[in-house]
C-alpha cells in the first residue's frame, strides 16, 4: 500500500488540488456578463415575431478557480459575498428574497398591463412579507405579517402609523405566519425610530382572464419587472409593439408604473450585445453608465431611457 501510495503520490496531490479549486468556496462571488430570457416564451405558447427579453447577470460561486478568472477576465468582478447580504444572512436567505422580489415584479407587472388596457383587475389581498431583517430580531426573511399591536396590516403605512406613536426602547407586537404557522414577534424601536426590517407588499388579484407566467427555481430578483409588464401587454393586448424586433430591457416595476433602478447594468449591457439584440430599455438612473459601456465598446445597441411603463409602450408603438 505504501509503495502504491509513494508511486502515485503527484497524481494524488494533483487531484487533491483539483478538487480545492473548483469545490472549496470562499467568502466571495464574481459576476460576469449574463444573457437574455424572452418573457413572452414564459407566458406560453407565444406566437408573436420577435423578442421582449429580460437580462441578467451571471454569479459564480468564489473557488479558487473562478476567482483567478474574475481577475484574469476584464469584463468578470470579484466581490465579497458581504455585499449582498444584511446583517448575519445566509446564501439561502438571499435565494429567498430573491424569490420574493420575482414575485412580487410579478404580481406588480400584472397590475400594471391590467391597468393600462383597461382591463378588469381587482385586489383581493394583500401579503406583506419581510424580505430583510437589518438588526437581531425575532423575524425572518419570508415571514408574512399579519397584524401589527392588534391593527390588520394593509401595508407599510400602517405599521409606520404603529412606529410613530412609539418611544425609542418600546416594542411593537406582530402576528406573523411562518411555514403556515401562526406566531407572535416583537421588535424594538430603535433610536431612528425603525424596526430594522425591511418588506415589499405582494397582491392576489381577481382578474377578467387567466394568466399563467412561470420561472425557474433558479431565478429571482426583481429587475425584470419591466419587461413582464411589457411581455404582458403584448400577449393580452392585441397590439403588436414587438413588431419583429429583437427588444431587451430591464428595471424594476412598482405599482404605478415607474420603473427603478437595477444592479449590474454594466453585465447586462454586454450579455444584450452578445445575444445580438436590436434595443435596450434602461431605467434613467442606469442610463448613464449604460451609455459609457455601449461607447466603450463601440456596440451597435440602441439604448433607450425609460422611466415609466407608459413610456416604454409609447416607445415601442412608434
Amino acid at each position: 500500500m505504501k509503495k502504491i501510495l509513494k508511486e502515485n503520490l503527484l497524481f494524488i496531490l494533483i487531484i487533491l488540488c483539483m478538487f480545492l479549486i473548483l469545490n472549496i468556496k470562499l467568502p466571495y462571488y464574481v459576476s460576469a456578463p449574463g444573457g437574455t430570457i424572452n418573457v413572452l416564451e414564459r407566458l406560453g405558447d407565444s406566437k408573436t415575431n420577435g423578442s421582449l427579453s429580460m437580462l441578467y447577470v451571471t454569479e459564480y460561486d468564489g473557488t479558487v478557480l473562478s476567482l483567478v478568472m474574475g481577475k484574469i477576465i476584464k469584463s468578470w468582478d470579484v466581490s465579497k459575498i458581504e455585499n449582498q447580504q444584511l446583517s448575519n444572512e445566509t446564501l439561502d436567505d438571499i435565494k429567498l428574497r430573491n424569490k420574493v422580489m420575482l414575485d412580487n415584479s410579478i404580481q406588480n407587472a400584472i397590475f400594471v398591463a391590467y391597468n393600462y388596457m383597461g382591463k378588469d383587475i381587482k385586489i383581493t389581498k394583500s401579503n406583506n412579507i419581510v424580505i430583510g431583517v437589518t438588526s437581531e430580531n425575532e423575524l425572518k426573511i419570508g415571514d408574512k405579517l399579519i397584524k401589527c399591536d392588534g391593527n390588520e396590516i394593509n401595508d407599510i403605512l400602517d405599521i409606520k402609523k404603529v412606529v410613530n406613536n412609539k418611544n425609542v426602547g418600546d416594542y411593537v407586537n406582530f402576528e406573523v405566519l411562518r411555514d403556515n404557522v401562526l406566531i407572535e414577534a416583537n421588535l424594538k424601536v430603535d433610536y431612528n425610530h425603525l424596526l430594522g426590517i425591511a418588506m415589499v407588499t405582494n397582491y392576489e388579484y381577481e382578474l377578467s382572464d387567466d394568466i399563467d407566467i412561470k420561472f425557474k427555481n433558479s431565478e429571482g430578483g426583481s429587475s425584470g419587472g419591466l419587461m413582464l409588464s411589457l411581455a404582458i401587454y403584448q400577449e393580452k393586448s392585441g397590439i403588436d409593439i414587438v413588431k419583429g424586433r429583437k427588444i431587451a430591457g430591464t428595471g424594476t416595476i412598482d405599482i404605478d408604473g415607474n420603473v427603478g433602478e437595477i444592479d449590474g447594468i454594466k453585465y447586462k449591457i454586454i450579455g444584450a450585445n452578445n445575444d445580438k439584440m436590436d434595443i435596450v430599455l434602461v431605467p434613467e438612473a442606469n442610463y448613464e453608465e449604460a451609455k459609457k459601456v455601449v461607447e466603450d465598446n463601440n456596440y451597435k445597441l440602441k439604448l433607450v431611457k425609460i422611466n415609466t411603463f407608459e413610456e416604454a409602450i409609447d416607445f415601442l408603438s412608434k
